[in-house]
């Protein structure tokens, strides 16, 4: 047992609760502070969730989707760097993609992780946009030109939409959608998250 001088016993105890406050940690919620970003998920029968890449390489690629895009959890700066409004908000039975805000002049044959084609925004309550995801839009007249196969962001294939009248821009495309701002249980690349919602938003 450790013996204190009576006239210590406060500084003492003073110095006791500041070991104990820094080793407790000081952490707070935030919006933009989002759970550790993996692309892993719980296994199932055949060892990986629903189109999601396990890869070191494939999360750092994810990683560096999030640094280049944390910047755009303000709308107003997206808008200052070419990202604009396209269509309403989607909703579907299958889930949300909130509003897409595209950067047409990105839209070409090249797949670049820090430049998204387009951020998906989830509206809230308060009437404020939510960053939430980003969507990869590629040519595919300009991508078939000069690859023989689907572009891919990390590990992961674009999905095909060549064909007349698939959704998304009015051309033939490959997209890719990257929940790497809010999390996704139906899998990291799906199209629709099912936590997002249209609820409020103002159409």
């Amino acid at each position: 047992m450790i013996k204190v001088n009576s006239r210590l016993k406060p500084i003492f105890a003073i110095v006791l609760l500041l070991v104990a406050f820094l080793f407790s940690g000081c952490e707070t919620d935030s919006p933009e502070a989002p759970a550790p970003l993996t692309a892993a998920v719980q296994a199932d029968k055949k060892g990986v969730g629903p189109k999601r890449p396990v890869s070191a390489y494939h999360n750092k690629t994810l990683a560096k989707i999030r640094q280049a895009t944390a910047q755009y959890h303000d709308v107003a700066t997206a808008m200052a760097h070419g990202y604009a409004q396209s269509g309403e908000c989607v909703y579907s039975p299958m889930g949300g993609m909130g509003y897409h805000y595209v950067n047409f002049m990105l839209v070409n044959d090249v797949v670049d992780p820090s430049k998204p084609e387009a951020l998906l925004y989830e509206p809230q309550k308060n009437g404020k946009l939510k960053l939430i995801g980003v969507e990869f839009i590629v040519d595919a007249v300009a991508w078939d030109a000069t690859h023989a196969g689907s572009p891919m962001l990390g590990d992961q294939v674009f999905d095909d939409h060549r064909a007349p009248g698939s959704p998304g821009p009015p051309l033939p495309h490959y997209q890719l959608h990257a929940w790497v701002w809010k999390n996704n249980p139906t899998g990291m690349h799906q199209p629709f998250n099912p936590t997002v919602s249209c609820a409020y938003a103002v159409e």
